[in-house]
């Protein structure tokens, strides 16, 4: 059976070959190799090329759809197989898939709002814009650009090292088109826009998305070429078994693909050697098991071994094979002109002063995309991508920029146990009064809700300067404790407006001083003795802050570090004081004290990596109301794992707000471990010195306590954001607090 195969190939062969010597054809028979779409499944390619790679075959055409187009692409430009399974098994899909970029890149003012939300939609109009795709593609785009880079000169793609042709469907005329030129890693990616998963790319008129849909495997593009022999690598979609269409995604998939497989089977007569790996079992988005999947391609290979080795050896009988010539890597360039494409409401200087690039410079590939992520950083674009070309002798560096839409809305879902479920909105409009402004309203729509209108103008062409005006509205619960037990609750509405000049520093940090109007409205709702009915006061703030945010990212957190300082001086006006029901022979002065004070408040908590799975976590906190006559007008609220009031000071082994303080002084520290890319735990024990204010503490032995806590938690990333539940316990109370086992529960995003 052997020998018989290996005659087979060699008379074929024999046959090519003399007939194109007969039509004074100056070469051997071209051997095609066509590779079909798959999404993960694809890339079982790489075990197939392993296998060519031994049997000694270097395809002279590659055609590819979908994921074949990515792995074809690269085969071409000159990456072997080895180097690609490295590539697809070191790769972080889930960052590749995404566009996420690190946290770090993201401006200070539009890190707490990146990411951070099951939706986001544009405003355009007044009507709300439908997204093309999930993704936009930033991150597997960038890829395939750092990639495809040692070939950044060729735009005719017969040009690379093996010639190479991708397919893609254009939604507009329902054809599919073979694209062979121009820009090869949007080429790479037009290819594979799964609808309704990756946007479409535009390109002359036309939208392209994943040519699967229509001609999944490219075998005439590689006849066109002048393919003699085909080899064909098939992990797409087949015509389902009865039994299979058992479900509705089953069928609904099954008919999307309908016109793929029919067109698929019209093209297996014109393969030579045909090679379809069993990857039953495996899905389409099955990235993370690479390794088994690539395994499954070398053994489909291996079953045509002969065949290929028989090829491998008639086309040597020939005479040796071309040579393809090499690319050089690419770590660094000159860059003679920045072309800026797409930008409309943001002109090419401000552009060029946030990219920080200059012409007739050299540049790393790594301060390129470093540009490109401050870029999209600004949280104004839906996608930054780049491109060089070389056009005569000069180095050309294009950018294509996606703008949103100048208003977006984000909204998600919060659950907890103080403000209860809570749904979270915001709606931010740049350049709506000024140029280089945004208009941000943000809201909690919550028993406890909070309410925020933000307009910040940017001064000067760098943009590190701004002016921000703010107005802020809020409604919380006090509970007050006495030995253990909760006997009175007030309820605390706060109104501020401020306006602060502040300045950013890089991405990761902001100092500035500003001016606030602070309206407090103090109503108890539980009390056998209230000493008033209701308690309005205003003060007139003038304060300075800094704050860094290092984090990786905002979810789950590995690395890094978030700490934010506030000086501020306290003046209140007696005449704007209001006090209504109050208790006879209760003295106004002994609810507040109408002299100037100060404040200080400091909290910070730092990520320090381990490993990939594991950091330390330090938290250290200080509070300080240094208030001379220590009544009830300003405070502290301790207690929960979380950051529920701009007042608070989160602490293991306290519930929410149980305790009201006027100084606190402490220390946590913790290890959280992942046990998955989406699943964390973590222990956390916190310590710490607190005195309450004296008002509060009415015949109260011991007003200032030394609190120890721990914490034990779990955090889930979900669809509808992380979850987390928390239960914690209270070590030393000095018998002030019941030790007994707390819970605190949350689900969704915070901003």
């Amino acid at each position: 059976m052997k020998r018989s195969t290996q005659l087979l190939i060699f008379l074929l062969v024999i046959t090519i070959y003399f007939r194109a010597q007969s039509q004074e054809l100056p070469h051997r028979p071209k051997v095609g190799l066509v590779l079909s779409g798959g999404a993960a499944k694809g890339m079982a390619h790489v075990g197939v090329l392993k296998v060519l790679e031994e049997v000694g075959i270097q395809p002279d055409i590659i055609t590819g759809t979908s994921m074949g187009s990515i792995i074809g692409g690269l085969y071409a430009i000159g990456y072997r197989a080895d180097t690609l399974e490295k590539l697809l098994l070191g790769l972080d899909w889930d960052r590749a898939l995404s566009d996420r970029i690190d946290l770090q890149s993201v401006l200070f003012e539009e890190k707490n709002f990146f990411e951070n939300q099951i939706l986001q939609l544009s405003i355009e109009d007044g009507k709300i814009q439908a997204p093309s795709g999930l993704i936009r593609g930033q991150q597997i785009l960038s890829l395939l650009t750092r990639l495809s880079l040692p070939a950044y000169r060729i735009e005719d793609f017969r040009q690379l090292p093996i010639p190479f042709r991708c397919v893609v469907a254009d939604v507009i005329s329902a054809e599919h088109f073979t694209l062979d030129q121009g820009c090869l890693p949007e080429a790479m990616r037009a290819s594979m826009s799964i609808p309704s998963v990756f946007t479409p790319i535009k390109r002359d008129g036309a939208l392209f998305i994943d040519g699967g849909l229509i001609r999944n495997f490219p075998v005439e593009e590689a006849k066109e070429w002048g393919a003699d022999i085909i080899i064909g690598v098939y992990t797409g979609r087949l015509k389902a078994e009865p039994e299979e269409l058992n479900s509705f995604s089953n069928i609904l998939m099954q008919a999307g693909f309908l016109l793929s497989i029919r067109d698929a089977e019209a093209q297996l007569p014109l393969v030579d050697i045909y090679i379809e790996p069993d990857l039953r079992g495996y899905e389409s988005q099955d990235f993370k098991k690479a390794d088994s999947i690539i395994v499954r391609g070398e053994q489909a290979a291996r079953l045509q071994f002969d065949r290929l080795k028989a090829l491998a050896d008639s086309l040597r009988a020939l005479g040796p094979s071309p040579n393809p010539p090499s690319l050089s890597a690419i770590d660094s360039l000159c860059i003679d002109h920045i072309v800026i494409e797409g930008n409309k409401r943001f002109n090419n200087r401000e552009l060029r002063g946030r990219l920080a690039l200059e012409e007739g410079a050299t540049s790393s590939i790594q301060d390129i995309e470093e540009a490109i992520d401050r870029l999209y950083g600004t949280n104004a674009f839906e996608q930054v991508s780049y491109r060089l070309r070389q056009v005569e002798d000069k180095t050309i560096l294009t950018l294509k920029c996606v703008e949103r839409t100048p208003t977006v809305l984000r909204a998600a879902i919060n659950f907890d146990k103080y403000l209860g479920a809570g749904f979270l909105f915001n709606i931010s409009s740049r350049n709506l009064l000024q140029p280089a402004s945004r208009l941000m309203l943000t809201g909690t729509v919550a028993e406890n809700y909070r309410f925020g209108l933000n307009y910040l103008k940017y001064l000067g062409a760098p943009q590190q300067w701004s002016a921000v005006l703010t107005t802020q509205l809020s409604k919380d619960e006090i509970p007050i404790f006495q030995d253990g037990i909760q006997n009175e609750t007030f309820r605390l509405t706060e109104w501020l407006a401020e306006l602060r000049l502040q300045r950013r520093l890089g991405n990761s940090g902001m100092f500035g001083a500003g001016l606030q109007r602070e309206q407090l409205f103090f109503k108890p709702i539980v009390s056998s003795d209230p000493p008033f009915h209701q308690l309005d006061y205003t003060n007139y703030n003038l304060y300075s802050f800094l704050q860094l945010n290092t984090l990786d990212r905002n979810i789950f957190p590995r690395a890094g570090t978030y700490l934010s300082f506030e000086f501020k001086g306290i003046y209140t006006n007696s005449f704007e004081t209001n006090i209504r029901g109050l208790t006879p022979g209760v003295s106004t002065d002994s609810l507040f004290s109408f002299q100037p004070y100060t404040k200080l408040s400091f909290r910070s908590k730092s990520y320090y990596p381990l490993h990939k799975r594991a950091s330390i976590t330090v938290t250290p906190f200080a509070g300080f109301v240094f208030n001379p006559s220590n009544t009830f007008g300003d405070f502290y609220f301790v207690g929960a794992p979380e950051m529920l009031t701009r007042r608070s000071i989160p602490f293991y082994g306290l519930d929410a707000n149980q305790l009201v303080a006027q100084v606190a002084v402490g220390l946590g520290v913790g290890y959280q471990h992942f046990l998955r890319d989406n699943l964390m735990i973590s222990i956390d024990a916190n310590a710490g010195f607190f005195a309450t204010p004296d008002i509060l503490t009415e015949n109260v032995p011991n007003p200032e306590q030394f609190l120890a806590g721990i914490g034990l938690t779990g955090g889930y990333q979900s669809f509808l954001g992380p979850v987390k539940f928390t239960m914690m316990y209270p070590l030393d109370t000095d018998n002030t607090v019941p030790r007994n086992l707390r819970f605190f529960l949350t689900i969704g995003h915070r901003f």
